[in-house]
């Protein structure tokens, strides 16, 4: 025949799943709420780096076009006067 459970039995289990929910909202979420702000942190600090390495990456793209297109007008005008 099967176990019966008590209304003891019961109390002591809804105690215990009290002290679970007291334990887990105390503890663990304290600590994952401050796991969360230093991840914020560190992702606006990495945010900054590669902002800073895309603009000179940028700028590094920008004069090798302009000496590209400087490197082609040449020529086409040296074409057109005969030069080459």
């Amino acid at each position: 025949m099967a176990k019966r459970v008590t209304t003891q039995d019961l109390h002591c289990e809804v105690e215990q799943v009290k002290k679970d929910i007291t334990l887990i909202k105390d503890n663990h979420l304290a600590h994952m709420a401050q796991d969360i702000d230093d991840l914020r942190t560190e992702i606006k600090e990495s945010r900054t780096f590669f902002h800073s390495r895309l603009d000179r990456l940028d700028n590094k793209i920008m004069w090798i076009l302009g000496i590209l297109l400087t490197t082609a007008f040449s020529a086409l005008v040296a074409m057109i006067a005969g030069v080459v």
